[in-house]
This record gives C-alpha cells, sequence and structure tokens, in this order.
C-alpha cells in the first residue's frame, strides 16, 4: 500500500499473461479506482476501473451485499460457430481463427431438456452462417425458451430471410451498430458497412423486431457515436434496448493498444457529457440500486459491471426514468430492502413491492404508471424484450470479462453462462472468456 491508497474491497483475479489465480485489490489512488493485482512470474498489473470513487465504493457495497451467493443462470450463450464474414479487428470471438467445430442442434436440443423460460443467446462468432439456423431457433422456442440472436447483421440484411427467422420463431435480435460513420467500421470491422447496417435497420423495423442496439466503443475511433445511437433509439419504437460496450483486451483485441480499452464506468461518463447531463450519473447510480434489488428479489444474476438506466419515449423525444419516478425518495427504502435480504428476512420482498406501490401510486400519469408495471414481468417470466413496456428503451454501460479485468466477486453472478463444443457447459460466461484465451494461446503455440 502507498501513502494515500484505500482499498476499498479485496478479490482474486488472474494473471493475464499466465493465467494463473492471484490475489487482487479494488484501490482507491489520487481520486480514481484501480483494480492492483501481482502474479509472483509476471509482476505487477494495474487496471483503471473508474474517476468516481464514492460511486463506485457505494454501488459495490450495495450490489455484493445483495449478490452475496451465486444465484441460479438462466440464460446462456450458445457458441454455435466460430465462422463470420468479417475479419474485425476488435473481435472478441477470435473469428475464423479457432479451430473449433460447429455446436450439434442434437446437442443443442438435449441442453434444452428441463429448461422453460431462459434466454438462450444465439452466438457465434456470426451466428447466421448456420444454414440451420431457422431450426435451431425453432428449437429453442419449441423448448419454451426466449431465442436472441446476436448478429453483425449482414445476412438480415436480406428482408426475406429476416421474415423465415421471425417465422421459426425469433424473439428478439441484438444486432452488432457501432454507428453512423463508416470511418469506424473501417477501422473496427475492416470494410465499410454503414449501408448494409441501415438496411438490416430498415428490415428489423418492417418486420417489427424487438431490438438491442449493441454498440462496441473504441476510445478514439467513435466514442461520438453514442448520442447519436441513443437518439435514433429513441425515433424508432423496435429499438427495446441500446448496449455501450466498452472494447476490452480480449480475443482480437489483444492486437490493439489497450489505451483502446474502455470500462463501462467510463462510458456513463461519456452519455452524460453528451446528453448535457440528461442522463446523469446520479440518476444512473440512483436507478441501479432500485434494478439490483429487483434482480435480487427474484434471484436472477447480474454483473456489477453491467450499469442500466432506463428511459421513456415522449412526443419531444425522450424522458429519463428520474422524470417519471421518484427515484431520489427510494433510496432509504431500498436500503432497508437490503438490511431484510441480508437478513434472510421473508418480509423482504413484499416490502420491497409495497415501497414501489406507495411511490407509484403518486404518478398523475396512468399511461406512464402502466408502462412501468408491464416492466415486471421480464424478471419474472425471462428477460424477453418483446414484453418491455413499449415506450420505454432500456440503456447499457456493459463489459466483457478480460484476463485484466476478470474478477472473481463478481464473476460469480455473471449474467450469462455459455454453452460450447470445445468447453461444454460453463455457468459463468466471464470464466469461459479466460479459458478461450488459454485455448487460444495452445493452438498459436
Amino acid at each position: 500500500m502507498q501513502k494515500g491508497e484505500a482499498i476499498i474491497r479485496r478479490t482474486k483475479s488472474i494473471c493475464p499473461i499466465c493465467l494463473a489465480r492471484v490475489e487482487a485489490n479494488i484501490i482507491e489512488r489520487e481520486s480514481k479506482v484501480y483494480m492492483d493485482k501481482r502474479c509472483n512470474i509476471h509482476g505487477n498489473f494495474s487496471l483503471f476501473l473508474s474517476h468516481h470513487p464514492d460511486y463506485y465504493r457505494e454501488l459495490g457495497e450495495f450490489y455484493f451485499s445483495l449478490m452475496n451467493k451465486s444465484l441460479p443462470q438462466h440464460d446462456y450463450i450458445i457458441h454455435l460457430t466460430n465462422r463470420c464474414e468479417l475479419n474485425c479487428s476488435i473481435c472478441l470471438a477470435e473469428a475464423n481463427l479457432r479451430m473449433a467445430e460447429d455446436y450439434p442442434l442434437e446437442s443443442l436440443r438435449e441442453f434444452l431438456k428441463g429448461k422453460k423460460g431462459y434466454k438462450i443467446d444465439l452466438m457465434g462468432a456470426e451466428p447466421a452462417v448456420r444454414d440451420d439456423l431457422p431450426e435451431i431457433i425453432r428449437a429453442v422456442r419449441k423448448s419454451e425458451n426466449i431465442a436472441a440472436l446476436h448478429t453483425n447483421g449482414i445476412r438480415i440484411a436480406d428482408y426475406s430471410y429476416l421474415r423465415e427467422l421471425k417465422k421459426a420463431g425469433l424473439n428478439e435480435v441484438h444486432f452488432q451498430f457501432d454507428g453512423f460513420d463508416d470511418y469506424a467500421y473501417e477501422r473496427m470491422r475492416g470494410k465499410k458497412l454503414l449501408a448494409v447496417k441501415q438496411k438490416t435497420l430498415e428490415n428489423l423495423e418492417k418486420l417489427n423486431i424487438p431490438t438491442d442496439l449493441v454498440a462496441t466503443i473504441v476510445r478514439g475511433i467513435n466514442e461520438k457515436e453514442m448520442v447519436k445511437i441513443l437518439h435514433f433509439g429513441v425515433e424508432h419504437g423496435f429499438v427495446k434496448e441500446i448496449f455501450f460496450l466498452g472494447c476490452r483486451f480480449i480475443g482480437k483485441a489483444k492486437d490493439l493498444p489497450m489505451e483502446g480499452c474502455i470500462m463501462p464506468d467510463e462510458l456513463i461518463d461519456i452519455l452524460e457529457e453528451q446528453t448535457k447531463g440528461r442522463i446523469s450519473r446520479q440518476n444512473v447510480f440512483n436507478f441501479q440500486k432500485l434494478y439490483f434489488s429487483l434482480l435480487a428479489a427474484f434471484s436472477i444474476r447480474k454483473c456489477f459491471y453491467i450499469q442500466h438506466f432506463l428511459i421513456a419515449r415522449d412526443k419531444n423525444g425522450y424522458l429519463p426514468i428520474d422524470k417519471l419516478f421518484d427515484l431520489e425518495s427510494i433510496q432509504g427504502k431500498l436500503d432497508r430492502f437490503k438490511e431484510l435480504k441480508l437478513a434472510e428476512n421473508k418480509l423482504a420482498l413484499p416490502y420491497l413491492i409495497s415501497c414501489l406501490a406507495l411511490n407509484l401510486a403518486s404518478f398523475k400519469s396512468l399511461f406512464w404508471l402502466n408502462e412501468l408495471l408491464s416492466f415486471g414481468p421480464p424478471f419474472i417470466r425471462g428477460f424477453d424484450l418483446s414484453r418491455l413496456p413499449r415506450k420505454s428503451i432500456l440503456l447499457g454501460f456493459i463489459s466483457a470479462c478480460d484476463a485484466y479485468s476478470f474478477d472473481y466477486r463478481i464473476a460469480q453472478n455473471c449474467g450469462k453462462g455459455a454453452v460450447s463444443v470445445e468447453l461444454g457447459i460453463q455457468d459463468t460466461g466471464a470464466i469461459d472468456n479466460v479459458l478461450r484465451d488459454s485455448l487460444m494461446k495452445e493452438q498459436l503455440k
């Protein structure tokens, strides 16, 4: 410990070089937050996490009090293939590099047995290169689970093909969309893609498929696109979520300068500046405490590195949730819920529901009251985007865990598991990421 440093939290991590398990500390230093760790072979490592120690400390204390044990997993990434039409320089999946077989449809059917209401994330590299994707979607829906396609959008720029996927039962699409600047696509994806991306957006809107815009943000390349993506989502009702994913040091992105990587906390700063404070850090903090409370109440896993905020479309653009719901006044009640939950008091959930009901009762608009109430079913029946309120957009500031940011205390409640040919079933996607890194290193030897 150096003079002026304070330990916020102790945890375990891994060495970014050899992937050995190491002790790690979350440190406040010079009014910033870092993860410091040491490998006995490869030395010291320090990762910048946040410019806001108070925010990080207080939200972390709230989160770890509620998520103090590993909860059941109900959301799984299915690594369908390592193939892709693109060779993006920031590809987290290391597309076209690993010698991996496609995940068999029969294996998926076996995995789905006994599961109902789970989110099944159909991923690749690029799942749409699979000719049997419609049949895969039918298998997911037949098992009464949620079929979520994660795609670069190239194949579904074909309207008839996307319509076929919808007829097969596709619930939602998580669309890789990095903004409206072809320069950014050339730098990040290797070619100009804006025209095909816009065609895909048109198709998704025509077919009214609930969509999550997933924007990978690389420092110095496309931060300015964040507010443009936000405004597009507000203006188009088929967009249900917008997730800003900070580029991380994993997969092919390990060939980029480390300085290009961004943790979620910085993404909040960028959007706060670009919206001139309409989406503010304080209100993200207040909403995130409510969100973590609901997740804990219904025993839903979620990573601490995924921060959320809610906005609602209105005639003048959008309203942040704090303009519709008094987030500030409920903070003390959320702290009380945390205490009841820690004590395993059976009144914890009824208390939380009654507090929310009292606050909702103060709504002057029945329309907005109904909007917020309809946000509840996804927590109970699986997070299907089509069940989200029609006027609302859920924002996310997220990260993919890499060997630098990996934190065992956070990973124990990683919001996604993973299934693949190489690694089988992993209940924690963060660990799956690390194991994939290890596989790639072995193949390159």
